[in-house]
This record gives structure tokens, C-alpha cells and sequence, in this order.
């Protein structure tokens, strides 16, 4: 019987182990969200499969100590971030594959929900502020920009467009049909009294660099999905300056960002818009059909290497 590691918790539910079982293939689980390079070295060596649920790093010497790996199934879209040793991988003759979209909804809907919080100031008017009685802006008074109009910047418009806002602008680096206004990254910048950054962690952390963050109105918002795409330090100077304001879907290393009100800045305690029953549910869908396909010696729609 072919063996498959399942990390973390969140995916893989009963129905996806009793349908892997009538393939021929066994479930052992590492139950941590983060397990450590030793860990996953000591987990993998006997394993035909590994179904990437937790935030672990697949590094090389993990790959070099899995001898029977035939394939790694990553529960969301960004693969590459999660396993830096693809690369070696490919030269193992290891296959990837992935779960596009299927949390794009759920990211979407927490980008929504906290930018119309941090709007409505929702986290510093409350009893986890120390604000008074004031008067906020709505949706319907901001323009909206979107910088990445993939699956979870297009679901985000939508969002916007659905309870009225009439400016939504977007850039994206290749061509892409939208109903929606295409400006310049600059542009969105320079206009935007929200701005969503929703490119993938190939960007890299210079993408949101200096020059960017600079061109952003006085008073704008700004959210990243990926803590991939800016520099902390760079984005740090912007809010303590009061120039801007951000919300973010991870919790920065660097202990200044503590010291910020809740007006100017809000993040996850651990990386959470991703994470809805429906999100998971799907992922767990896809990526049980995949690693079946490949251990079964198939094709699979969702192989990305």
C-alpha cells in the first residue's frame, strides 16, 4: 500500500481518507501547522505522496531525504512560496500540483469584511479602541484599485461593485478581459483610497518598494495578501509617519508595528483569509483527486510541475 503525509489539520476529512484508501493509500499525519525541517525529514523518507496542508517550508534537504516521493500536493494556489526546492524536486522527478482558486472567495471575503472595517475605523471606535463618536467615510464615497486582477482581485471588484461603489480601477501585469477601469499601477496609487495588492509571492518583497508606497495618497489604505510582496521596514515608516494606513493578513516581525493604533493598522494573528470550511473543503477536494491521479500513474489537471 502506497504512503501519503498529510500536515496540519485543517485539510483531508474522513470522506477524502476512505476515498484515498480505495486507491490503495495510506494516511499518516504530522499534526503541526509548522513542522520544523527535522520533522518533516524523519516523515518523509517512506513516503510515496505528501499533501502540503500546514505553513512549512519544503526545503532540499527534505527533498534529497524523501526517496520515494512521487508527488507533493500544496493545499492552495502559491506553491513556489512553500516549496523553495522545486526545483530539485523536478530534478527528482517529483510532481507538483496545487489548488488554484479554490480559497479565492475566502480571501476575498476577509479583504472585504476588514477594509469596510478599518473604513468604518470598526477596531479603534470599539472596545478594543480608545476612539470617541466620530463621523466616517462609506464605501460609496472611496475609489477602489486593485493591483493583480486575478481570481481573488477580480472576486474583490466584484464585492465592491455588488453593494454600489462606481470607482473601481485594477492593473495587471498580462492582458485580461474586465468591465472594470485598467489604469497604471501609478495611477491606482496616486487615485485609490483603498488600494489591494493581491500578486502572487513571485513578485517578491521589493515589489511594494519605497517608490511605490510613496505615491499613495495621504490617509490611503493599503492591504497585502502576501507578506512576500513589501519590505516591513519600508511599509513600517509609512504608517508611523501617519501617511498611511494598512491592514494585513499576516503579523509582522517586527515589534514597532505593536505600538500602532488600530486606526492606522490591523493584521491576522496568523494568516486567516484562506481559512473558511467551504475554502478548505474544496482544497481537500482537489488535492485528494490529484495525489490519486498521480499515484495511480494518471494525468492530473492541477500538476504545475
Amino acid at each position: 500500500m502506497k504512503k501519503v503525509l498529510v500536515t496540519d489539520s485543517l485539510f483531508i476529512y474522513p470522506e477524502h481518507e476512505a476515498l484515498m484508501l480505495q486507491a490503495g493509500i495510506e494516511i499518516e499525519r504530522l499534526d503541526t501547522p509548522n513542522a520544523s525541517e527535522d520533522e518533516l525529514i524523519a516523515a518523509i523518507q517512506d513516503k510515496d505522496g505528501y499533501i502540503l496542508g500546514g505553513i512549512e517550508k519544503v526545503t532540499e534537504p527534505i527533498i534529497s531525504a524523501a526517496h520515494n516521493l512521487k508527488a507533493i500536493s500544496f493545499t492552495g494556489t502559491a506553491w513556489k512560496g512553500f516549496i523553495p526546492s522545486w526545483k530539485l524536486a523536478s530534478q527528482k522527478g517529483i510532481k507538483i500540483t496545487n489548488a488554484p482558486h479554490a480559497n479565492a472567495s475566502a480571501v476575498a471575503e476577509w479583504a472585504f469584511t476588514t477594509s469596510l472595517a478599518m473604513v468604518r475605523d470598526t477596531f479603534e471606535l470599539g472596545r478594543t479602541g480608545s476612539g470617541s463618536f466620530k463621523t466616517t467615510p462609506g464605501f460609496s464615497d472611496l475609489t477602489i484599485g486593485i493591483i493583480g486582477m486575478g481570481s481573488i482581485g477580480s472576486r474583490i471588484a466584484e464585492m465592491f461593485q455588488g453593494v454600489g461603489v462606481k470607482n473601481i480601477s485594477y492593473w495587471n501585469r498580462s492582458t485580461i478581459e474586465s468591465s472594470f477601469n485598467y489604469q497604471d499601477i501609478s495611477e491606482i496609487l496616486k487615485n485609490s483610497d483603498i488600494v489591494f495588492v493581491c500578486v502572487s509571492s513571485e513578485a517578491g518583497d521589493t515589489f511594494l518598494d519605497e517608490e511605490k508606497l510613496s505615491q499613495l495618497k495621504e490617509g490611503a489604505i493599503i492591504t497585502c495578501l502576501t507578506d512576500s510582496v513589501v519590505n516591513e521596514e519600508t511599509l513600517l515608516s509609512h504608517l508611523t509617519s501617519n501617511h498611511i494606513r494598512a491592514f494585513l493578513d499576516w503579523t509582522p516581525k517586527l515589534p514597532a508595528y505593536k505600538e500602532l493604533s488600530l486606526h492606522s493598522f490591523y493584521c491576522s494573528s496568523e494568516s486567516t483569509a484562506f481559512n473558511t470550511r467551504s475554502a478548505n473543503q474544496l482544497a481537500s477536494d482537489m488535492v485528494t483527486q490529484s495525489m490519486i491521479n498521480i499515484l495511480s500513474g494518471k494525468d492530473d489537471d492541477y500538476i504545475v510541475l
